[in-house]
């Protein structure tokens, strides 16, 4: 599952030909995707969810570069601008016969980040290079694309990123062009600033690339949310620099040593919300119980398309007074019926969600079921398969409880907490819940 940032912004940097090169490089202005954390809707591919990437746009524009020009009475300027489309359909290469550089966003090449839980990425074409004369009539251009992946582990402090930069095409005059990219981070990284390439030559069909190593130093007793940012330039070496580089952002970690998960230490995407899948085949009952809940109950817990995510409830103490007090053994009566009944509730007692912590302090207050047999195979999954509602229900209820065989009960919820782990899940962290065949 992937989650992509999407920047319909439009940055401008704009270099006079004659001078020197800057000091510091020019700047270049991720089966569940969602709505983007700023708000802009889109329709990313299966398993991402998509963000927006924030771009820096410069007060000076190109015909301020070309009045900048003039004064200094420079004869050919250049003009870098780069801009995401506003749609996240790939864009295509037609024009070009230097294929675009590929990572995990490849067929997305749409200028948006998209991301799953330890990977971020985004490829975008729009970088283009304008070579003007004194009369600011286009003389030449140079198109790029941009690539990025940012690799994280849930299990350590370290992450790599790759980027890459190609030249796709040019039309008419531009001079010799050269690149400077650094990369930014946070106080608590090491390090807080990658000089990616300086002043490197780049050229018709020419890809550079560079993977670097970056880290967390020591998030005692606290999560560290991290924020990297990148400023590119474009243009030929010797130039005068104007403007202030072309700059963006859109990729945040977060890192934490032994909070969320107990004597380990480790980073992830925050703002992509992972998907608990759940299948039929091997818990049952208990799935379709859940399943039942989420379309049939107007809390529709966890169903991303008509409710809200769950949210890890992390503390122990907490998750047994949610449990008591909706499957307490003064509260449930087990059915001699279903061998090894057991008290199986949703939503869970180790999510915020728990309807006793929504003002229900006893199980009989929720709509009830019962686990149906359906064989006699011996696997219980098969065997007890669905359930049936036992009494009415308003449909308004803050939770469904159920007679579950014991197994299936317990694998559901181990499944439940190997998934905390897995995607290393903090207190309160949302996520979606797909009950699977």
């Amino acid at each position: 599952m992937i989650k992509r940032v999407l920047l319909a912004a439009i940055a401008v940097s704009a270099l006079l030909l004659g001078g020197i090169w800057p000091a510091s490089a020019a700047p270049l202005s991720p089966s569940d995707r969602t709505t983007s954390r700023n708000g802009a809707a889109t329709v990313p591919a299966a398993g991402r969810d998509v963000a927006q990437k924030v771009t820096h746009t410069p007060d000076k524009d190109c015909d301020e570069a070309r009045a900048e020009a003039a004064r200094l009475h420079a004869h050919n300027y250049g003009c870098v601008t780069m801009s995401a489309p506003t749609s996240t359909t790939a864009q295509p290469n037609a024009a070009s016969d230097v294929p675009l550089p590929k990572n995990d966003c490849t067929g997305d090449e749409d200028g948006n980040w998209y991301a799953l839980r330890t990977m971020q990425c985004e490829i975008d074409p729009n970088v283009t290079y304008t070579y003007r004369n004194s009369d600011g009539e286009i003389i030449g251009t140079a198109r790029f694309a941009a690539a990025q992946q940012i690799d994280l582990s849930t299990t350590s402090l370290k992450w790599t990123e790759t980027d890459q930069l190609t030249m796709l095409e040019s039309e008419g005059t531009i001079p010799d062009l050269a690149v400077s990219w650094t990369t930014t981070c946070s106080a608590t990284c090491a390090p807080t600033s990658t000089n990616t390439w300086t002043e490197t030559p780049i050229s018709l069909g020419q890809n550079l690339i560079k993977t670097y190593t970056l880290e967390d130093k020591n998030p005692t007793n606290t999560y560290d949310y991290l924020d990297v940012s990148y400023k590119l330039t474009i243009g030929s070496p010797g130039t005068i620099k104007l403007l202030p580089p072309i700059t963006w952002g859109g990729v945040e970690v977060r890192c934490d040593q032994m909070l969320s998960i107990t004597n380990s230490s480790g980073c992830v995407v925050p703002w992509f919300t992972p998907t608990l899948y759940l299948s039929r085949s091997l818990y049952g009952a208990s799935t379709d119980m859940i399943e039942w809940a989420q379309g049939s109950l107007s809390g529709h817990w966890g169903a991303r398309n008509s409710g809200q995510p769950l949210h890890r409830l992390q503390s122990n103490a907490d998750k047994a007074k949610n449990r008591n007090a909706i499957c307490g053994s003064t509260k449930f009566t087990k059915d001699p019926s279903i061998p090894d009944d057991t008290c199986d509730e949703f939503p869970f007692a180790g999510t915020y969600e728990s309807a006793a912590l929504n003002g229900i302090d006893n199980g009989n207050d929720c709509a009830q079921v019962t686990a149906v047999q359906a064989g006699s195979s011996g696997n219980l999954a098969l065997d007890w398969p669905t359930i049936r509602v036992i009494g009415g229900f308003s449909g308004s209820e803050k939770c469904v409880r159920g007679h579950i065989p014991s197994d299936l009960n317990t694998d559901a919820g181990g499944a439940y907490g190997n998934f905390v782990v897995n995607m290393r899940l903090a207190d309160e962290d949302p996520f979606w819940l797909n009950v699977a065949p």
